[in-house]
């Protein structure tokens, strides 16, 4: 099977995990695609002056890959600059949330397993 993540429909998705402004959220595979873990792999394209807010998982893994652009990461207790080419996971039962502190739009895959 073959999809194309451009071609996803977007759909907008205001106050992410309780944060600000909106996100553009494309649904790229859900659950029902898999027969493995996976959840979902999603795109997210945040935009300046939004944020995903500050949450926590159950026992899944999430990871965020950077296609563009640049912001900062909370993750757990720790707060980091991410930029392009950068990939963070989320690991069983952590919290995390993000900023777009920059002037340009963040392009996001985000791809959640669950633990079986």
């Amino acid at each position: 099977m073959i999809r194309n993540f451009l071609d996803a429909e977007k759909k907008i998705q205001t106050a992410s995990h309780g944060g600000e402004g909106f996100v553009e959220l494309y649904e790229i595979w859900k659950k029902s695609d898999f027969l493995s873990g996976c959840d979902f792999i999603d795109r997210v394209v945040v935009p300046p002056a939004s944020t995903v807010g500050f949450h926590m998982h159950g026992n899944n893994e999430e990871i965020y890959i950077v296609l563009e652009g640049r912001g900062t990461m909370h993750l757990g207790s720790q707060e980091m600059v991410i930029k392009k080419g950068d990939m963070i996971k989320n690991p069983p039962y952590g919290e995390h949330g993000l900023i777009n502190d920059s002037d340009e739009n963040m392009d996001l895959l985000i791809i959640q397993l669950s633990i079986q």
